[in-house]
């Protein structure tokens, strides 16, 4: 395109040409260099600027613009109330920390502790150590065997292959060696996903006030790190360990960190847990990756419930991202809660003369609630169908590796995500967030029908002719709440994130955990609202989503194992299923119609509501929507 020189534009002003009124022409202007996520504003006067893409207004000029005025926003950060991209529901609901990289004062003990040990040695007690961590899933499940990698659980793999024979399910005892191992090989993974649950426990409680803190399975002392880094305050920690190599590995990781000057202080170590009248209560008790290297589930059960019985008011559960990990905290989610009591089978009680005496009256709990993740206290609806199906809770975290960690892998990446589930619980009821009421008043403007001469109305004769007319209803506008207090309460009932959102051209499909104790997937279309639609856009896995989907969600019902109906020998489930098909079949049957029904396509008409779905009552009858 040719270019005008000035020559030609002074001639301009001799030519005829009919501008329309308030109309002048732009004059030449050097803009900054240009930025895709900005756009040119010109305003009134012709001045040309650039503003962010999604700040765009119409009708002002440049000064008016930046006098936008400020408001403050819930953390006292002051912000323009005119260039609002996102909601602080959604701030608050983030559970993304970014990528953790362990302290630097901590790498260094780390580093001057594994200094005086053979690295080919770590290395290979490395090995054995993820060969004991991957084998503790067959303990729940009383299988002799696993596979060591991923390659022969696909079956490309050959087992007379060197190194891939099968590993017994165990459980190591860690010694000095296994410690310098674990702070080499897996220290770093732990303290990702336990920093990342403690700072979503920080955020999401605003009056949060503790003093004590202790952590059960403590190993080199990780929970501590990570709670030191989160609170930054003089706290009285306590690291509970059975292996007193552990303790002593603790112990020289933060002598050392003494030594330069950056020490933790008010931290005290422990081979055992106090009971009865010597038990000391702590605000938060922690246990991480510890309750799936306790063999047996009585033992598992006794120990949940004195760590339980010593909270004073949170009690933080962590385990490995596997479905195992997550078995194991959803049968403690249970427990807490008293969701068992009704699996629970007691021997009955007989008296002197052989007569059954009347069951007794099980003690009533003390109340408590999930914090995090759960939105509600009801049964787990991935635990009800774990056994035949492949989804359940957990999270990821990415974690940057330590050139320590590098060398223990051989590997060149710099960064793993480290998978994890969590539960998180606290004593008392659950809050619960009131709209405040105040009374709506509906003006109708639509004219009333007229009375024709007979008595009958117009409507009453044209019901089989006329078509009907139904309104679309408006998307329900975004929640704002007053103070943090309010927030917190309400942040309850939202639904948790617990898949990767789809996020697709005009709108976002997310698989949630509801209120209501059922999976739904909600879907956030552009139409729905500016904000909503950002909000949707910008969550991750593992976020809270303040926002209620336009159009109503789909449910995944949770269907029970029909293996579980099996009781002393007799399949209960027989008479239900189709005679010649095994109880495996009928499950795979299953299986593939969930994942066909699935990957079923939603049009963007069905999203949007704007196409209506015929039924047969309605086969000759159309519906309008007056949009």
């Amino acid at each position: 395109m040719e270019t005008m020189t000035e020559a030609q534009i002074k001639n301009m002003d001799s030519v005829n040409i009919k501008l329309p009124n308030n109309f002048k022409m732009a004059k030449l202007q050097t803009i900054e260099e240009y930025d895709p996520n900005m756009i040119i504003f010109l305003d009134k006067q012709g001045n040309v600027t650039m503003i962010p893409q999604d700040d765009r207004v119409k009708g002002q000029t440049r000064d008016e613009y930046n006098a936008a005025p400020i408001t403050e926003d819930i953390d006292g950060i002051e912000s323009a109330s005119q260039h609002q991209r996102g909601s602080k529901e959604m701030e608050y609901a983030r559970k993304r920390i970014g990528q953790v990289e362990m302290p630097n004062d901590i790498q260094d003990s780390i580093r001057e502790v594994l200094s005086e040990y053979d690295k080919s040695l770590i290395r290979t007690d490395a090995l054995r150590l993820y060969g004991s961590l991957r084998s503790t899933g067959a303990l729940e499940d009383d299988n002799s065997l696993v596979l060591p990698t991923k390659r022969l659980k696909s079956g490309s793999g050959d087992m007379g292959a060197k190194g891939d024979k099968p590993i017994p399910a165990h459980i190591l005892e860690y010694g000095h060696r296994e410690s310098m191992a674990y702070i080499a090989a897996v220290a770093p993974s732990s303290y990702s996903a336990i920093k990342n649950v403690l700072e979503e426990v920080n955020t999401r409680v605003p009056d949060l006030q503790i003093k004590t803190f202790m952590d059960f399975g403590t190993g080199p002392g990780t929970g501590i790190w990570a709670a030191n880094e989160v609170w930054n305050t003089p706290l009285q920690y306590t690291g509970i360990d059975a292996s007193l190599a552990m303790l002593e590995t603790a112990e020289d990781i933060l002598g050392v960190m003494s030594s330069k000057g950056t020490p933790i202080q008010n931290v005290t170590f422990k081979p055992f847990l106090s009971h009865g009248s010597q038990a000391v209560k702590h605000d938060i008790v922690m246990s991480a990756f510890t309750l799936s290297e306790i063999t047996t589930p009585a033992l598992r059960k006794s120990t949940l419930e004195h760590l339980w019985d010593i909270t004073n008011d949170m009690l933080i559960l962590i385990d490995r991202g596997t479905p195992s990990g997550f078995k194991i905290l959803a049968e403690a989610r249970e427990q807490i809660l008293g969701l068992d009591a009704d699996r629970i089978k007691t021997k009955p009680k007989y008296d002197d003369f052989g007569h059954i005496l009347p069951e007794e009256e099980p003690p009533k709990r003390e109340p408590a609630h999930v914090l995090a993740p759960c939105p509600h206290d009801k049964v787990c609806p991935m635990y009800a169908s774990l056994a035949r199906d492949s989804q359940w809770c957990h999270f990821s975290q990415k974690v940057q590796r330590p050139d320590f960690l590098r060398k223990t892998k051989h590997s060149k990446d710099n960064y793993e995500d480290s998978k994890y589930t969590y539960i998180v619980l606290r004593k008392g009821a659950r809050p619960v967030f009131t709209l405040p009421s105040t009374p709506i008043t509906v003006e109708s403007s639509q004219p009333q029908p007229i009375e024709p001469a007979n008595g009958s109305t117009k409507s009453e004769e044209d019901s089989s002719t006329k078509r009907k007319k139904y309104k679309k209803p408006p998307p329900p506008p975004p929640v704002t709440y007053d103070n943090p207090e309010d927030m917190f309460a309400a942040s309850h009932a939202w639904s948790r994130i617990v898949v990767p959102p789809l996020k697709k051209d005009g709108h976002v499909v997310m698989d949630t955990c509801a209120a209501n104790g059922y999976l739904e997937r909600i879907i956030i279309p552009k139409s729905q609202g500016k904000i909503p639609y950002r909000d949707a856009r910008k969550s991750m896995w593992g976020d809270l989503f303040p926002h209620a989907p336009k159009n109503s969600p789909v449910r995944k019902e949770a269907v029970k194992n029909m293996l579980d109906d099996e009781e002393d020998g007799v399949d209960k489930s027989a008479k239900r299923r189709p005679p010649g098909i095994s109880p495996e079949k009928l499950m795979k049957r299953l299986k593939q119609k969930e994942k066909k029904q699935s990957r079923q396509k939603v049009s963007l008409d069905e999203i949007d509501g704007t196409k209506s779905r015929k039924t047969k009552q309605d086969k000759h009858e159309d519906i309008i929507f007056d949009v």
